[in-house]
């Protein structure tokens, strides 16, 4: 039917007027209501463009980057962003996040701070240098704790959010300092530094560690939070400029707050004051964790201060003024002989006392004592199996933690010292270096482990072992004491395995990895068992069973490696007669007599073709979109598949040209 006006006819519907035509705009308002713009409700009305969140707060963007990096506040991808009215290539914000900065006590800091440079730049720009100076001393402060307390309410979030700040404070600790790095900031990141690894130390919270060419990784468990963070190798570092220092600084200024509020949590909760003091003449000789001083709390007028090694106790350190008046080589060399004086007197009391038998009576007690304190707990988890599983657990991460208690270590100057220093005392271990403020040099005959990183030791003491520093990281990631001959000096290393690294789910597991880990099973039986009865055995049956287990081990290791080679010529062996009856395979098949082969066969290729005829029905049945990711899945088993294949055949390229050799 035509829509076309025919004359003298009725006029059609569908080309009449509309009805809001014929309304004025008063009735039309009245019965419609005010028409809404584009863009003002719904979804797109809840996001602000960048430009429009300047105009909306009246900042610069200079300093809205930095209210965004504070604040925590960071962009928002629009639902439907083609929608946007702005374009589809802009930077959004969500409409609560901009009201949530327009409250912020920072910005009318930002607006005083930008009226004070004009101020100064006004009397620069009169020759008023005078006032220009008096303005800038007098310039504006503000501080960061509310936005820690406001982006933080439980301590807790605090500690899982620890791991970027860690890694940018250790960065900045051995950054130059320069125009936009201050000295004043880098020594604030080292001192944080020096706070946080002495926690650590105390309180034996680290886990793993691993050297890669970035830089050391570490990992610690605090209050059930697992925190891991990069330091870089010791050396200085040179700033591209490419990278925005500026933006990185902001970080840093929010990171350090966290970290100090952190820092005095943790010492609060130990009973220690915050900040620990700096022993001057230890700092200045260049001392890392041994220059802090950890004083008590509950008695912090008392002059004697618990040192780091947690052994010896210093006066407390002078003013700058007398450490300038004595010349530094004297005064390393009183500090050295006083420290190696205080541990050998403290080394031999030590000895006397052990050597002296203690009585039934006091035995008695203290078996008395350990199971009082032990039945009830063992009572308690007997009705639950887990409770059970992590009691003895637990007992055996502290065993863990005491690895090197009973070990002395003596660190050569070529060594990484601030690195094995931080290892090692997290450990239980006692340690003197080559240097000034050292508890005693190389001549001590309590060293029972000398740390060197050279090909040829010029000389030798047979009382102690030599190993190179990778024995202490591998030591440490299997929470086992390695045998030491594979470490040894000039010895080719073994491969230094990732601990954060799950071999299990790569589908890919290094021999090396296979060898220690049954090393480290004995060993940690060995310890668990030792731990157990310790209460009953003597300090010198303890040290021999010691030499004898690790005796043990070493001929196990060995024992290991010849059954690896025995294992591979077994494999070859096989591989042979499996290609001899592969060539003989065919003339049996051919002869029409074997009937049992040709039906064996048959039925093979049914059953393959069966499983193929299900695999392609079940995969035609899938949605393209299910079909599409298990093509995905299958790549990426594919791509896994060809790696493992290549890491196997690389070790056995190297397998076959060490025996070679």
């Amino acid at each position: 039917m035509p829509t076309k006006r025919v004359k003298g006819k009725k006029k059609l519907k569908s080309i009449k007027a509309k009805v809001t035509d014929v309304m004025g705009s008063k009735r039309r308002l009245s019965r419609f209501g005010k028409e809404q713009k584009k863009g003002m409700r719904g979804a797109t009305a809840n996001y602000l463009s960048r430009s429009q969140t300047l105009k909306k707060l009246q900042i610069s963007l200079k300093d809205f980057r930095r209210l965004c990096i504070l604040k925590g506040i960071y962009p928002r991808e629009p639902s439907k962003k083609k929608k946007q009215q702005q374009g589809a290539d802009k930077t959004y914000y969500h409409i609560k996040d901009i009201m949530y900065l327009a409250h912020e006590p920072l910005l009318e800091h930002f607006r005083s701070f930008k009226t004070f440079l004009k101020k100064v730049i006004s009397s620069i720009g009169r020759k008023n240098y005078d006032d220009a100076r008096r303005r800038h001393e007098h310039r504006p402060s503000y501080t960061l704790d509310h936005l820690v307390k406001e982006r933080y309410p439980r301590f807790t979030d605090a500690l899982a959010d620890l791991d970027d700040a860690l890694c940018l404070i250790h960065l900045f600790a051995s950054m130059p300092s320069g125009k936009v790095i201050s000295s004043e900031e880098t020594e604030k990141c080292v001192r944080l530094v020096r706070e946080w690894q002495e926690y650590n130390v105390i309180t034996n919270s680290l886990d793993k560690v691993f050297v890669s060419i970035k830089g050391i990784y570490y990992q610690s468990t605090v209050k059930g939070e697992k925190i891991t963070w990069l330091v870089p190798h010791a050396f200085t570092p040179t700033v591209s400029k490419r990278v925005d220092l500026h933006v990185m600084v902001t970080f840093l200024e929010f990171y350090q707050v966290l970290l100090k509020f952190v820092n005095y949590q943790l010492y609060s909760e130990l009973g220690l004051q915050y900040p620990p003091k700096i022993n001057a003449k230890f700092d200045q000789a260049g001392l890392h964790l041994s220059a802090l001083e950890v004083i008590n709390a509950k008695n912090p007028d008392s002059k004697e201060c618990e040192m780091t090694d947690g052994e010896e106790t210093v006066e407390e350190s002078q003013g700058t003024a007398e450490v300038a008046e004595d010349s530094q080589v004297v005064m390393q060399q009183k500090e050295s002989e006083s420290r190696v004086d205080s541990l050998d007197t403290t080394l031999k009391n030590a000895k006397a006392d052990e050597s002296i038998d203690h009585s039934d009576e006091e035995n008695d007690t203290d078996i008395i004592k350990h199971k009082a304190l032990t039945e009830p707990l063992e009572a308690a988890f007997a009705s639950n199996e887990l409770a059970v599983q992590l009691f003895e657990n637990a007992k055996k991460e502290t065993c863990f933690k005491k690895l090197f208690e009973n070990f002395v270590f003596f660190l050569s100057r070529e060594v990484p010292r601030v690195v094995l220093e931080f290892v090692l005392r997290s450990y239980g271990a006692r340690i003197g270096w080559e240097g000034p403020g050292s508890p005693f040099d190389e001549t001590s005959e309590y060293i029972t482990h000398h740390i060197v990183d050279r090909p040829h030791q010029g000389h030798r003491y047979f009382n102690r072992e030599y190993i190179q520093p990778q024995w202490v990281f591998d030591t440490v990631n299997n929470k086992a004491l390695l045998p030491i001959a594979p470490y040894a000096p000039g010895m080719d290393l073994p491969p230094h395995l990732s601990p954060f690294v799950d071999d299990e789910k790569e589908g890919y597991v290094p021999e090396y990895r296979k060898q220690v880990r049954s090393a480290a099973q004995v060993l940690r039986s060995e310890m668990a068992r030792k731990d157990e009865n310790g209460h009953e055995q003597d300090d010198d049956e303890s040290e021999d069973e010691e030499e004898a287990y690790l005796a043990g081990i070493r001929a196990e290791l060995q024992e290991s490696r010849k059954e690896n080679d025995d294992d591979s010529q077994a494999i070859v062996s096989t591989e042979e007669d499996a290609s001899n009856s592969s060539m003989q395979e065919p003339v049996a098949k051919q002869d029409p007599t074997s009937r049992v082969g040709r039906s064996k066969k048959k039925k093979v290729e049914k059953l393959q073709q069966e499983a193929k005829e299900s695999h392609d029905m079940a995969k035609n049945m899938m949605s393209k979109k299910a079909k599409r990711l298990y093509d995905r899945m299958q790549y990426g088993l594919g791509k896994k598949s060809e790696k493992i294949q290549l890491l196997e055949a690389k070790r056995a390229r190297l397998q076959q040209q060490n025996g070679s050799n």
